[in-house]
């Protein structure tokens, strides 16, 4: 009964993707995969570009956007839309006509933005000129270069050193404003240490400085925030042990086929997490693809949400392994989903952590539903015929 419902669900599935992709518009995005991905300095895309590897490097030119996750990843090129990158390192020093967005553990900016830069990481180093606004939340960041209108940013320090067109409005730990500071407005930022400036820093505006927001702690509050801590990991714990009894040979198949097939998880699950929602959506201006966009974004959810299962049990799967410990599935489940629901909550690296667990965890799903799929197809009578 369970394997007839998994079928069912997995053919619904594959159904919904297909109308999803068939939404799309006719241009067809260079698309590809692998552990070194180079678009050299002489090439030209004309079209959006969409890279999923290890080590990344776009060098020539991109006439659309261009989306790229990766270990490491270097854009050194030009790109005329906008730029969403993924890595553990990123290095900008091409020009980018339309926004930059992303999240790594370290970025560094030294090409040049026409729109804004958004971004998130541990370490950002902004050396080269951004047309608009900088939105940064990290822990350090250093910002050499400049910025066209307004500085927003949450992070632990943060030293500006370069014009900045407009305001700068932050929530900080330590600020330096250095001797090459230009700020034209005015500069609020939140801390609990005055700001350092330099004499030679010109600001236009106002500076004022605002103690950080205190909360009184009480026992309601308290038990609120233990409660709003320990719900969500409850509930992906409840759900892995939903999984894990009801669906034990797709949770196991899923989860070892991030091992087994990383870079292929990686773009499949890219593919899913982010193109899916764009086709849905076009599909609503159609009475057709209403229904089917409904009926697609449910199951959207559905995957992103036990996506998480199959990457924890991949972790529990291999630091058992590595320890040679035997335990038994529903442990290795809810202790791999534990485990990793708490590293969701780490600051400034959890969310990303958090975004590659769904990636890869949606993508090898989607590669073991496609092979189980494959092997459950009927031999054709032509073959036996010609066999006997």
């Amino acid at each position: 009964m369970l394997k007839v419902k998994g079928q069912i669900m997995f053919t619904v599935f594959v159904l919904t993707l297909v109308f999803l992709l068939a939404g799309l518009p006719a241009e067809a995005a260079k698309v590809d995969a692998g552990d070194n991905l180079t678009i050299g300095a002489d090439e030209q895309i004309d079209d959006d570009l969409y890279l999923f590897g290890e080590v990344i490097t776009v060098s020539g030119m991109v006439t659309g956007d261009a989306i790229l996750f990766g270990r490491e990843v270097v854009v050194d090129g030009t790109i005329m839309g906008s730029l969403l990158v993924f890595a553990e390192t990123v290095r900008i020093d091409g020009n980018i006509a339309g926004t930059v967005r992303g999240g790594a553990n370290s970025i560094t900016f030294g090409g040049s933005s026409g729109r804004d830069l958004m971004i998130m990481a541990n370490s950002i180093t902004v050396s080269g000129p951004v047309g608009q606004d900088l939105f940064a939340a990290a822990n350090n960041v250093i910002m050499t270069g400049s910025v066209g209108r307004d500085l927003k940013s949450s992070m632990n320090s943060l030293l500006v050193d370069g014009p900045v067109g407009g305001d700068i409005d932050v929530m900080v730990s330590e600020l330096v404003i250095g001797p090459n500071a230009l700020v034209s407005g005015k500069v609020t930022y939140t801390s609990e240490l005055e700001a350092t400036v330099n004499d030679q820093a010109v600001i236009g505006g106002s500076m004022t400085r605002l103690d950080p927001p205190t909360t009184e702690v009480t026992g309601v509050s308290a038990g609120r925030s233990v409660w709003g801590f320990v719900r969500p990991i409850l509930s992906l714990l409840f759900v892995a042990l939903l999984m894990i009894l009801l669906f034990p040979a797709v949770t196991k198949g899923s989860a070892a086929l991030i091992g087994e097939k990383p870079t292929s998880s990686l773009g499949t699950g890219s593919l899913i997490v982010f193109v899916a929602p764009i086709a849905a959506v076009i599909l609503l201006i159609t009475v057709i693809g209403i229904p089917v966009s409904f009926l697609s974004m449910l199951l959207y959810i559905v995957l992103l949400y036990v996506a998480r299962v199959f990457a924890g049990y991949f972790l529990a799967e291999l630091a058992f392994n590595k320890f040679g410990v035997d335990l038994h599935p529903v442990l290795k489940a809810l202790i791999g989903v534990l485990v990793l629901a708490l590293i969701f909550k780490i600051p400034f690296v959890g969310w990303l952590i958090h975004l590659a667990a769904v990636i890869f965890g949606a993508g090898a799903f989607m590669h073991y539903m496609l092979h189980q799929k494959s092997e459950d197809e009927p031999v054709p009578l032509v073959a036996e015929n010609e066999s006997a």
